[in-house]
């Protein structure tokens, strides 16, 4: 954009000095000083001290001396017979200060170019003084203030150029008096207010530049007027209304432009008959409605289109392949498409000068036709992701050689990745995660040196990360998560890949120890290499990362102790090292001493650290046991282990008198329910103890079939699950809870001490669980008590109940349905961390049959199991107990977490029950409209962080995750079993929206690929 306005600058100024050739050309008089040009010189004085007064470059200026006529200085050009001064012209020359109203009183201008300075203040109201002016060019300078009204006296301007300034306020409605005006350029500014009708006026007006500033109301009609007009841009205001009918009467348009504003209404059907030349045309972001014109193939000479992040539908229309100067065609972001076969024809015949294909986020179905590799040998860009694309990806795509971008993700495309796209030289995009690809990582992709960014997250992808990829060493985002691959990370890949600013690998079975390797990457910013089977010790190599903001290494198997190095780490974020077998003293430094971006739990040997952690203090066990060691003696460790025999023996015998069928007292105790686990036996007086008699100020929950109590054997704490035996159902209860408690351990499921079976200080039966105690009580009272769960908190909360249902789903045998999935069954320990409890009605499944079917029970209607509104429909009309069942009941529980609204709200009736409510509701425009009141709160919050930027992106991104929740909830919870979210697809997405979230939190760690970057829009090209 500089560049042409300079373009044109110079262009204007041969013409004007072309136009008063005659002047120059007229015999000179004299070379003496007249009273006419001194009032020039002091004016010129004047003008040089004010510049040079501001400026850090002193030398800007300094030809102008008195020891040369003022007609010889830098930038001044004098005419006539008295050499008045009629060219100001001091571009480019880092001159600061601010502009003398002495310039008004050179009065012969007619041109003044200050562009790319440092000016700053106010343009002088004196520049309305001179008559002559015709070439008023400011632009790309710190200017303040307002428009001065009083520039449109000057009748012969023809060109005004104040963009990228911080000029504000409205612009002023008197250009009626400015009729030979044929370029205004004030774009890159904050002028406020709407845009003046009275341009309308302005009838040689051939090019209006109003973008990127704060302009409010609808375009005038009276644009509609302006016949001469051929380049329009509105861009990045905040317009609304519908586009002027008018508008299109500008037959001569040959570039429109209103990207980023608040449009709506639908685009003319017939606007490529109204605009025979328009080589541009941008309408992205805005709120337009309706159908991509079916007459824009009739637009000849287009060259960019663009219509992305609207509400547009249906087709894309037939004949683009007439468009032969088509280079840009971005329709991203809208509905388009019918989700089937054939919505993809329309790319066979495009254009074979096409450089940017954007589809992405629409509803585009069936497969890539082969023919895409037939597209024009130039482009550049082709992005598809997020539509509905099915089938595998052609081979042919491996034609199209000049590829830098090429984005697939998150659709559903199927089969092995093509060795052809390894062809792509000049790759440097590849954005292929969350669709359900097969195979291995092809070796070919070796020969993508180029490559910025490779994408293969959520997929089912096996194998070993080939070594090849050690010469795409320009790689900077590797993202690998949610696959099946396996092996070790070689030690010379990761030293090669030493650019790397993210590695992604999480999900996944890789083994071995991770490289020392990993010290080189020093430009690293996230590594996420959790829940794999690492194992050794974390490399202290990671401490030399200084640029480490998210470390994820949880559900490994790490050992030893946690390196030092890591507390260094000055802008480390986040740190989880939960659930590995690490051992030894935590530091107490950096990320150390932060709460909630330090996670550790599951490693039962850390100690120390600082005191809010709790903790035990650590002991020099080395010493201790040396010690130990000089003072016994062999006598002594011969009587020791002569004493562990005999024991050994007598305990034997106790188990084994234990065991026997014997009367039943309040003291014997617990006969052990669970399998041959190491699980404490308890008697009733343990019990009684233990809860201070079943106390009622202990107790801290009633269930359909018993009471929960709170209390302590020892140090530890425990819940006590004292069952009702007087409820019908209670004893099948008990026995089923105990059955399937044994047969399960998974970090997400409430871990059982103890079955107790026995009898009371009267008598009678007693049966209890014990439990370990979750200190932050249940997920129902931080739904609807007055405590306040954090959006970060409730996603946590929502994957460690969805990795729970997808162990008991998916990887363990038997397969074990729970029944009765809802908030008050999901406990929180003290680290928030979720587990769901209460197998009372949960179901074993007996063995898989051959043709791999379930023997699912079915249950009749009259013995509905579970909790109403939780409670799937298809189990109400005598359906099979099934996994789907359980995925309607967490579709509930995730829309409940969201809206903070129970499924027996009052609100809801038959027919908007809580599904249908987020259903119809769950944009993320309109996502304040049913999150619960904390979450709307913490929305105002960020509002209110980010009011004063120009984009609220940390908004922005809190509405799409907590729409990609809701989108998870609403998909679970639909009414056929057969058509809900498979568990481990919605585990997918809620990490992959967990990982989105961290990274927006903590900085962005790659750029979004399947998105147009700012400068790659047309608005930037042209404006």
């Amino acid at each position: 954009m500089r560049t042409s306005l300079n373009l044109l600058t110079m262009i204007l100024f041969l013409s004007i000095r072309c136009n008063h050739m005659a002047v120059e050309c007229l015999p000179r008089r004299s070379m003496m000083t007249t009273s006419g040009n001194e009032t020039d010189r002091v004016a010129l004085l004047a003008l040089k001290a004010g510049l040079v007064g501001g400026s850090s470059e002193r030398q800007a200026l300094s030809s102008w001396n008195d020891s040369l006529h003022f007609c010889k200085w830098a930038g001044v050009i004098c005419e006539g017979s008295q050499q008045r001064v009629t060219v100001l012209d001091l571009e480019d020359r880092k001159t600061g200060g601010f502009i003398s109203p002495f310039i008004g009183n050179l009065s012969f201008l007619r041109v003044i170019n200050l562009s790319g300075n440092r000016l700053e203040g106010f343009i002088p109201k004196e520049v309305g003084l001179l008559s002559r002016l015709e070439l008023f060019n400011v632009s790309y300078n710190a200017l303040q203030g307002g428009f001065p009204p009083q520039l449109t006296n000057c009748t012969r301007l023809l060109t005004i150029v104040m963009t990228s300034n911080g000029l504000g306020g409205i612009i002023p409605d008197r250009f009626g008096s400015m009729p030979k005006l044929r370029f205004l350029f004030l774009g890159v500014n904050n002028f406020t207010g709407q845009v003046p009708g009275s341009l309308g006026n302005i009838s040689s007006l051939t090019q209006l530049i109003l973008a990127r500033n704060r302009l409010q109301g609808s375009i005038p009609s009276d644009l509609g007027k302006l016949k001469s007009l051929t380049f329009l841009n509105l861009d990045e205001n905040s317009l609304s209304g519908k586009i002027p009918s008018s508008l299109y009467n500008l037959t001569s348009l040959r570039s429109l432009s209103l990207v980023v504003n608040q449009l709506s209404g639908t685009l003319a059907p017939n606007m490529g008959l109204h605009f025979p030349h328009l080589t541009l045309a941008s309408f992205g972001v805005n709120n337009f409605t309706g159908i991509i014109p079916p007459t824009l193939s009739n637009i000849s000479a287009l060259q960019k289109f663009d219509v992305s992040e609207n509400n547009l539908y249906g087709n894309v229309p037939e004949g683009l392949g007439r468009l032969e100067y088509l280079e840009w065609f971005n329709v991203e972001g809208n509905n388009l498409g019918s989700e089937n076969e054939g919505d993809l024809d329309f790319m066979t015949n495009l254009t074979t000068g096409l450089r940017i294909l954007s589809i992405t986020e629409n509803r585009f179905g069936g497969t890539i036709p082969r023919s895409i590799g037939n597209l024009s040998s130039k482009i550049e860009r082709l992005l598809l992701g997020s539509n509905m694309i099915s089938g595998r990806i052609p081979v042919e795509i491996g034609n199209l050689i000049s590829l830098v971008g090429l984005g697939m993700e998150n659709n559903s495309l199927t089969g092995e990745i093509p060795s052809s796209i390894g062809n792509l030289v000049t790759l440097q995009i590849l954005t292929l995660g969350r669709n359900r690809l097969q195979g291995t990582i092809p070796s070919s992709f070796g020969n993508l040196k180029n490559m910025f960014e490779l994408a293969l997250e959520g997929n089912r992808l096996e194998g070993s990360i080939p070594l090849n990829l050690q010469h795409c060493s320009s790689l900077r985002y590797l993202l690998l998560g949610g696959n099946k691959l396996s092996g070790m990370v070689s030690e010379k890949l990761l030293s090669s890949l030493d650019q790397l600013l993210a590695l992604d690998m999480p999900h996944n079975s890789f083994s071995g120890y991770f490289p020392a390797a990993v010290g080189k990457l020093i430009n690293l910013n996230h590594l996420d290499i959790s829940t794999n089977s690492f194992t050794g010790e974390i490399p202290t190599e990671l401490g030399k990362c200084l640029m480490l903001e998210f470390l994820g290494m949880q559900a490994n198997s790490f050992e030893g102790r946690i390196p030092s190095g890591l507390q260094d780490l000055r802008i480390l974020r986040v740190l989880n090292i939960s659930f590995n077998q690490l051992e030894g003293q935590v530091p107490t430094k950096g990320i150390f001493t932060n709460l909630t971006g330090f996670s550790f739990q599951g490693n039962e040997k850390l100690c120390g650290g600082i005191p809010q952690l709790h903790l035990p203090r650590c002991l020099n066990f080395d010493k201790i046991n040396n010690e130990r060691r000089r003072k016994m003696s062999t006598a002594l460790i011969i009587t020791m282990t002569v004493s562990i025999f005999f024991g050994f023996v007598l305990m034997s015998i106790f188990t084994w008198m234990v065991c026997r069928k014997v009367p039943k007292s309040n003291n014997t105790p617990a006969i052990s329910l669970v399998g041959e686990g190491q699980y404490l036996r308890l008697s009733y007086k343990q019990l009684w103890d233990a809860t201070r008699g079943f106390s009622v100020a202990n107790l801290i929950g009633v269930g359909s079939f018993g009471s929960v109590y709170s209390g302590a054997l020892g140090d530890k704490p425990i819940a006590v699950k004292v069952m009702n035996l007087e409820k019908h159902g209670a004893i099948k209860s008990f026995k089923a809870e105990c059955k399937v408690l044994s047969t399960i351990r998974h970090r997400n499921l409430l871990r059982i001490l103890s079955c107790c079976s026995s009898l009371d200080f009267k008598g009678s039966d007693f049966m209890a669980l014990v439990y370990e105690l979750m200190s932050n009580g249940s997920l129902e009272s931080w739904l609807h008590g007055s405590r306040i769960l954090y959006l970060y908190q409730r996603l946590d909360i929502a994957i460690d109940i969805a990795s729970a249902l997808e162990y008991l789903h998916c990887h363990n045998e038997p397969q074990i349905i729970h029944c009765d999935l809802k908030p008050s069954n999901v406990l929180l320990d003290a680290d928030m961390v979720a587990h769901v409890g209460d197998f009372g009605l949960a179901k074993i499944l007996r063995a898989r049959l051959s043709d791999n079917s379930n023997q699912e029970q079915s249950i009749s209607s009259l013995g509905i199991k579970g909790t109403l509104g939780y409670v799937p429909p298809e189990y109400g009309m005598g359906g099979k107990v099934s996994t789907q069942g359980d995925m309607y009941s967490f579709g509930i529980l995730l829309l409940e977490m969201v809206t903070g609204r129970r499924p027996t709200d009052e609100i809801f009736n038959a027919n908007t029950g809580l599904h249908n409510f987020c259903k119809s509701r769950a944009t993320s425009s309109n996502i304040s409209d049913i999150v619960d009141c904390h979450l709307h709160a913490e929305l105002n919050a960020e509002n209110d962080y980010n009011g004063t930027h120009h984009e609220n992106v940390d908004v922005k991104w809190v509405q799409d995750c907590l729409a990609a929740i809701i989108e998870v909830g609403v998909a679970c919870s639909v009414d056929s079993p057969n058509e809900r979210m498979d568990i481990r697809e919605a585990c997918k997405v809620l990490h992959s929206t967990k990982i989105k979230f961290l990274e927006r939190r903590v900085g962005d760690p790659r750029r979004n690929a399947h998105r147009l970057s700012d400068e790659e829009r047309p608005l930037n090209k042209n404006a």
